[in-house]
């Protein structure tokens, strides 16, 4: 039985393409591609030999081994270009996620959506993809064990549409990055508790630095004053 959590980003993966799971962990996601008849084939791929053991051990009690193949290594780097239609990366933060697919530009030739769940640092994704021409087809937000998971959905933008690699982005850019503006159009259901929460964060944060008088603890607070502004207006444009 999948996670809610896995089981939406399953939901994002479209019948009859080749996966690649990276950070597959127990290979959960994959058994469940495969079985559910979503995936013909599936390469689990994980840095850690304890981790990669028990996705073996699960691939062999499914008697998977000719659909799913599991290997070894960092990130995207044991793909080859072409290999995979699909790319899943989740339980990762969104720093680590971004640093993998800066690291590997070519293995994402030929990919036609990325499924992305960063388990915080949504934003820095959503930056990455703008700025390297994916456009974000589709987001959803998933609560499970006291905590929000963000699940970004993304496809290559076609030539007509690409950007300069030298645009800078402008305001709107960040406001979009910070919260994806698939969940405010869908008024996802729990896009208001899911902003309350990150309001407190961010006010606690604020608290924090109140007695701080350095000019980057005087940025720090602005930023985060931004952020509460938008997350605001943003409840009460949904309400």
């Amino acid at each position: 039985m999948l996670s809610e959590r896995l089981a939406r980003i399953a939901e994002f993966v479209p019948r009859g393409l080749i996966a690649a799971d990276i950070g597959a962990d127990h290979a959960l996601l994959p058994v469940y591609l495969v079985r559910e008849g979503i995936s013909p084939r599936v390469i689990a791929c994980d840095l850690g030999s304890g981790p990669l053991e028990s996705a073996t051990a699960n691939v062999l009690l499914y008697k998977l081994e000719k659909s799913i193949e599991i290997r070894q290594g960092d990130g995207l780097q044991p793909l080859a270009p072409g290999e995979a239609d699909v790319i899943v990366i989740a339980g990762m933060g969104g720093a680590k996620i971004r640093d993998i697919l800066e690291a590997s530009p070519a293995r994402l030739e030929g990919v036609s959506r990325m499924i992305l769940q960063p388990q915080e640092g949504a934003p820095l994704v959503r930056r990455w993809l703008t700025e390297h021409n994916w456009q974000i087809i589709d987001e959803d937000l998933v609560s499970e064990n006291d905590r929000y998971y963000e699940i970004i959905v993304s496809e290559p933008l076609p030539d007509t549409k690409r950007i300069d690699a030298n645009t800078t982005p402008g305001g709107r850019e960040w406001e979009l990055s910070e919260i994806g503006l698939c969940l405010i159009e869908k008024k996802h259901p729990i896009l208001i508790p899911f902003l309350q929460k990150k309001i407190k964060l961010a006010e606690n944060v604020l608290s924090s630095l109140r007695h701080a008088r350095t000019p980057a603890a005087r940025e720090m607070r602005r930023e985060w004053r931004r952020k509460i502004l938008l997350f605001r207006r943003i409840i009460k444009n949904v309400d």
